[in-house]
């Protein structure tokens, strides 16, 4: 019996899947036996960095905004999205894990530039394992932060990129919020998971511990930056 392309090409998406539901119980493994001190280790080193990139993507965005180019501030808003997502919630598996190179290759490829979709894949469990409820941040319109990015903002920014559609403002000004709500509705929680001083020292290298007596002592790290 012969194979026609429906059969073949039906055959290719169920491998796929399978494929992906296979490299999903490794990264959910992996989530549970992440150690604590190799995750605030990452982020006390490079978290001061990251956040210098993100504000200075902001910065961009609403700069471009005031002078009506719409298109160029929805992308610089859409790279901070971006470095939220990668350098402060998926590096980590990486950099805090001691992975098995089948597992360092599943993560590797959907973190580097132009896997997005399969970023975004990961993002919600991680988070979720770390008790931060991703998909249930709002916007200040009351619609949910993860349907806006998937559906408008993420969508509208590849147009701009690959197209070079027009788009309205308001495209850009929700992503621009998306950032200020991530920073403080999954990175805030983050730090604070991990025994991180950031926000209220306002720098990530340092941190503090509870002790035996309930007393907190404070420590720190050689901050560094990742992008170099």
């Amino acid at each position: 019996m012969s194979t026609t392309i429906e059969d073949a090409m039906y055959e290719m998406a169920m491998d796929e899947i399978h494929q992906g539901e296979y490299e999903q119980e490794l990264i959910d493994t992996a989530i549970e036996e992440l150690p604590v001190e190799n995750i605030r280790s990452y982020l006390g080193t490079y978290g001061d960095a990251i956040e210098k990139r993100v504000k200075k993507c902001v910065n961009e965005a609403n700069e471009l905004l005031k002078s009506k180019h719409c298109g160029p501030a929805l992308v610089a808003a859409v790279t901070a999205i971006e470095i939220i997502f990668k350098f402060f919630i998926l590096r980590p598996l990486v950099e805090g894990t001691l992975l098995t190179d089948k597992l360092a290759t599943i993560l590797l490829r959907r973190i580097l530039p132009g896997q997005a979709a399969r970023c975004a894949e990961l993002l919600p469990s991680v988070t979720e394992h770390w008790g931060i409820p991703l998909k249930d941040l709002k916007l200040s319109s009351d619609n949910n932060l993860w349907d806006a990015l998937k559906k408008e903002v993420f969508p509208k920014r590849n147009a701009v990129v690959h197209k070079a559609d027009e788009v309205a403002d308001t495209c850009s000004l929700i992503a621009i919020e998306c950032v200020d709500i991530l920073m403080k509705g999954v990175v805030t929680p983050l730090a604070k998971k991990f025994g991180l001083s950031w926000p209220e020292s306002g720098v990530w290298h340092k941190y503090s511990c509870k002790t035996k007596t309930a007393a907190i002592w404070y420590g720190s790290y050689e901050p560094s930056d990742p992008f170099k």
